[in-house]
């Protein structure tokens, strides 16, 4: 696609969050209720907030994301740990949070696709630059190296993130790999106390939190940026030291539409922990996630894909979950994957580019040959016409339903729409444009993810 090439790739998730507790507080226990409050990158709130950028540009900056999320779930390493490709400022949603004793503000990028939350820590052997001081673990009272003896320095166990050097729980991180590579980030397993914002006059709740203390950072690009806010990663995916399984077994989010009837200004999103997760008494769609060894992503088991009524009535193994293919659920990547050589050798992503054609062609749309637009299939606007067909994924034991409003991406200043699916030669995802107005519950009390349409606007501060 030549149309890629003018592209950065970039990463992850666009916007500031901020803590806040449920009203009836919390324990030190996993089952506490624990809000975040998520200010997305184009609202005003935000301190990334660009209002020059056209609807197009924001477009292609979800394209970017999706690309380096894909370039990093494609990666292979040695020893290094890995996450994602890191590129430009202001593509991140950002977590603001206050550390240590006296506390100390650090600001990092939040990952649902990450094992570790970490930060840069003086004193530094070669740190990165931030405009604003680094978190100083000598003059906070609170403070904990983890010796190697220590049971959270578990580097002798399968899956660690960590090394014992000289009796230190140590860690090595990269991102990416080949030319988009950014890291490794270096340094050691710790404890500290970590301060939420709990409401708007500033008062906190404290939580003592495994972290990484990054002494050693090099080849992160956001680092040449004078006015660089980033100081780390904060992971959530199912690794046992990411912050969702040290918090919570259970979070949850619903993701406001990104149409013109739904600013992106309009409201923060909140991701929900514990206490603060509403399951509804009444049975709701849940599927299953696959644990794949060596992956920490949440893998579903696809049977199936309907485009509408048609369904395509794929054979048994097309989405097997493993490492080197499957289907998985990512609130990372912004835009849909599909891949164009499942395990038994078929290319589900020109598969339902098809049954798409064939729809919008029954209906004598025209068809859009040269958008300049990493999509595939893009067809002219026609005034009178709305009946957009929905997109069905028929996991095991539920059917995930994405309304046929939320299946495509508009180009209105242009007057075309594109269907939001972008393709990859083995990996699978659905990304975060098909789960608006979804409620999505990662329940790890169960094992499983759970979903149901929700208004996501109504969900707020």
């Amino acid at each position: 696609m030549e149309g890629l090439q003018f592209f950065k790739i970039a990463v992850v998730l666009q916007s500031l969050v901020i803590f806040s507790r449920h009203s009836f507080g919390f324990a030190a226990t996993k089952s506490r209720g624990l809000s975040i409050k998520v200010i997305p990158i184009d609202s005003r709130e935000s301190p990334l907030y660009n209002p020059n950028l056209t609807h197009r540009q924001k477009i292609e900056r979800m394209v970017n994301v999706t690309l380096a999320k894909l370039s990093h779930q494609n990666s292979t390493f040695h020893d290094d740990k890995h996450f994602s490709a890191i590129d430009r400022q202001d593509l991140f949603y950002i977590a603001l949070m206050l550390i240590g004793n006296p506390s100390q503000s650090v600001y990092v990028i939040v990952d649902t696709g990450s094992p570790l939350l970490w930060t840069q820590c003086r004193p530094c052997r070669q740190c990165f630059l931030q405009n604003y001081p680094i978190y100083n673990r000598q003059a906070s009272s609170t403070y904990r190296g983890i010796t190697c003896d220590d049971p959270l320095c578990n580097y002798n166990e399968e899956g660690s993130l960590f090394k014992c050097v000289g009796d230190r729980c140590v860690y090595r991180l990269s991102y990416g790999s080949g030319p988009q590579a950014s890291g490794p980030t270096r340094g050691y397993a710790s404890l500290e106390s970590f301060h939420f914002v709990v409401n708007d006059d500033g008062d906190t709740e404290t939580i003592t939190l495994l972290f990484g203390c990054s002494t050693n950072n090099v080849n992160f690009d956001f680092g040449n940026d004078q006015y660089n806010m980033i100081s780390g990663m904060l992971g959530l995916d199912l690794h046992p030291n990411s912050l969702a399984s040290q918090l919570s077994d259970v979070f949850s989010y619903c993701i406001v539409p990104y149409d013109d009837n739904y600013p992106f200004d309009v409201h923060p999103h909140k991701l929900r922990f514990g206490a603060d997760v509403f399951i509804p008494p009444h049975s709701i769609p849940t599927t299953q996630y696959v644990r794949v060894e060596g992956r920490d992503f949440y893998y579903l088991r696809l049977l199936d894909i309907s485009v509408g009524d048609f369904r395509l009535n794929l054979p048994a193994g097309t989405f097997e979950p493993s490492s080197a293919s499957g289907f998985f659920i990512d609130s990372a990547s912004p835009a849909s994957t599909l891949t164009t050589n499942s395990p038994n050798e078929l290319n589900i992503f020109g598969m339902v580019n098809t049954a798409f054609i064939q729809y919008y062609e029954s209906h004598n749309l025209e068809r859009n040959p040269n958008p300049g637009v990493p999509f595939e299939v893009c067809y002219m606007n026609r005034q009178d016409f709305v009946d957009y067909p929905s997109l069905t994924f028929h996991f095991q034991g539920a059917d995930y339903r994405v309304d046929g409003r939320f299946v495509n991406v508009q180009f209105h200043e242009a007057g075309f729409f594109c269907v939001a699916i972008m393709d990859h030669p083995s990996k699978s995802i659905l990304g975060v444009y098909h789960m608006q107005n979804m409620r999505i519950i990662h329940n790890g009390q169960i094992g499983a993810i759970q979903f149901f349409p929700e208004d996501c606007a109504q969900d707020h501060f």
